[in-house]
This record gives structure tokens, sequence and C-alpha cells, in this order.
């Protein structure tokens, strides 16, 4: 008796081979209803799924791309050993790109391609190319990736919190190249009484002379110049998105559409305002 092949799958489900193969690896952009048809024609035919899986495991690299919009954020080797610690444990390796520019973007998705990345991790502004990729991508960031994986900030109780520390004074938000946490750009404002309430996002410096009231990220710096404090979980962040995308390449585990990670909000003396 014939061997029942991918094909055959395909051609009882009514998709092409590459659905199938998307479908039985748990690949999200595949509808429940597609993926449903696909795994029911995989039984009816008496496709082997552990055959499935052993042909899936075989075409695996075992390499995982990172992708980092800068990589000169103080934060950047608290994120990538997290990342590298979920990836060890999982025996996979983590190859590092800088993303930069559009231009650079769309050449660094090629080179992921290139070496036949199993995922991505993609940690910045999303490229439009990323929708295109036929892997499973993780996206840190602001906004969620289209039919892929999303790890990002909470944003309601932080900015919440953020007005109230202003109070009645104006806002102004001075994003810098390392910026990670743009909503609070939301909050600027000239409405207000006396001097503005000033945050410095991926910033060093401001050009007109301000010095930050509140600092994401960097608390060395905030310290220094005795402000108010967002700490950026680099750490979770960098755990969830590595175990999100590697429990999408195995198709097995937690892996949701989208996870929430809190951040804290830490005081001039150094005391948690926000947890």
């Amino acid at each position: 008796m014939a061997r029942v092949t991918m094909a055959d799958v395909a051609l009882e489900a009514g998709v092409n081979k590459g659905t199938v193969s998307r479908a039985l690896r748990g690949d999200r952009r595949i509808s429940a209803e597609t993926r449903g048809r696909v795994w029911k024609a995989a039984k009816k035919l008496g496709y082997e799924l552990d055959a499935v899986a052993s042909g899936l495991s075989s075409k695996r690299t075992g390499v995982i791309g990172v992708v980092l919009e800068r990589m000169d954020a103080p934060w950047t080797g608290e994120f990538l050993s997290a990342v590298s610690g979920v990836l060890s444990r999982c025996k996979m390796e983590l190859l590092l790109f800088e993303g930069g520019s559009a231009s650079l973007a769309a050449n660094v998705l090629r080179r992921v391609e290139g070496r036949k990345a199993d995922g991505l991790i993609w940690f910045g502004a999303q490229a439009r190319e990323l929708g295109a990729l036929e892997i499973p991508v993780v996206c840190i960031g602001p906004s969620a990736c289209a039919g892929q994986f999303s790890v990002a900030l909470e944003r309601e109780s932080v900015s919440a919190r953020v007005r109230a520390l202003a109070g009645r004074h104006p806002v102004r938000y001075r994003g810098g190249p390392a910026a990670v946490m743009e909503f609070l750009a939301e909050l600027e404002t000239e409405m207000g009484d006396g001097e503005p309430f000033v945050i410095w996002d991926g910033a060093k410096n401001s050009p007109d002379g301000e010095r930050p009231d509140l600092l994401c990220g960097d608390e060395r710096l905030a310290r220094l110049l005795r402000a108010n404090c967002l700490r950026v979980p680099v750490r979770e962040l960098g755990v969830l998105a590595a175990r999100v995308l590697t429990n999408a390449i195995r198709g097995s585990g937690v892996r949701p559409a989208v996870t929430l990670v809190k951040t804290t909000l830490v005081s001039t003396a150094g005391e948690l305002i926000l947890g």
C-alpha cells in the first residue's frame, strides 16, 4: 500500500502543501477552521503524525534570529542574556542582528531567511516584511504582529500613574533613539500649570537643557539625575518572548497571541511606586 504523503493530505483538505505543513506545526497564521480541516484529512488518510513531527524536526536548524532596532541601549545585555538562557535550555542558538532603518530591516530579514532560522524575535518598530515570513515571529514593541505573537508592556496602569505623578503640570515627552515606551507620548500636553513634567525615554540629554522628572529604563542615570524611573522589565520580556517562540516552533505548550508585561515605577528615593 502506497504511503500517504503531504500532497495527499493537501488534496483531501483542499489546500496546498505549504498550508498543510504550517497547519500541522501550529502556525497561527493558519485559521482554526483550516487547521481543523487539515488535521481531519490527515487522520482520515492515515497520515503518520509521528512522521510529520520527525520530518519537521529534521528540517530545523536550531537557529533563532533576534533583531534589535539598536544595540547600544543600556538594557541590551540583560535582554540577550534572558533570551539566550531559554534558547540554551532548548538546545537552540541565537543569531543576532541590528534592525535600524527600514532598508536595513529588509536586508536583515533576507539574511534571517537565508540562514534558515526556525523563528524570529523582533524588538523594535515593525517592518512590513515581517508578515511575509513563513516562520513563527514574536514581536516586542508597541503594536502586534499580524497573525503572529506579541510580547508588550502593559500600558494603562503605567500611563495613569505617570499622569498622576505629573499632576497639573504639562507633560513633555523626549523620545530618544533607544526609546521603548513611546506610548507615553500620548500624555504630552501644553495644558497645565507651572513647569513641565519632563519624560526622557531612550534619551541621554535634552536639546534645550531640560532635566527629566521621569526617566525610562536607565536606573543608574535616573539616580544621578535624581529622577523617578520607569524600569524596563527586559529580563521578563526576553524570557517570555523566547518561551512563546520555542513553544510555537515545537507546536506545544503555552503560546498566547499577546502577552502583557508589567513594569515598575521607582521614586527619586528608590521607593516602589508602581509594581
